[in-house]
């Protein structure tokens, strides 16, 4: 995690740490990726690039992909539903007032993020199921290929 991670973390996140700015126990369990630096993922054995070998879980991928889509697509159509109207209402009774110019510029601007954040993870969710699907495939046809095979 780089400096400006860890920064964004600590605004966005506050309760992931403690006063002195390490990840709590709740944090790191939760987020074990954010506890230190990840290992580099190797593609080989013991060979000349050194690591361990890449393994991939096809039914893994696939449901992470469902949870990503799912999330993404309840997140967009929350942005359907006209629950900013009273936020614009609100606006609206303090029109004259800075603040109400800057409610209706925040909700704008939160709301378009969600709908990014929401496409995003449509699109994150979608190329996660879809290299599932290719590593099967692979898979499949490696084991056809190996069966039809005299060793």
């Amino acid at each position: 995690m780089t400096m400006a991670d860890s920064d964004l973390n600590h605004q966005l996140d506050p309760w992931m740490f403690d006063k002195s700015g390490n990840l709590t126990p709740q944090a790191r369990q939760q987020h074990p990726d954010l506890a230190g630096t990840p290992a580099a993922i190797g593609t080989g054995g013991s060979g000349s690039g050194g690591g361990q070998p890449l393994v991939v879980t096809p039914a893994a991928l696939h449901t992470a992909g469902q949870n990503a889509l799912q999330l993404g697509n309840r997140m967009v159509a929350d942005c359907q539903i006209p629950a900013g109207n009273s936020m614009f209402a609100a606006a609206t009774a303090m029109s004259g007032w800075a603040v109400g110019g800057a409610i209706t510029t925040a909700h704008q601007t939160w709301e378009m993020q969600f709908l990014t954040l929401g496409g995003n993870l449509i699109t994150i969710g979608q190329n996660m199921q879809d290299s599932a699907a290719g590593y099967t495939r692979t898979d499949n046809a490696n084991h056809a290929h190996l069966r039809g095979m005299d060793f």
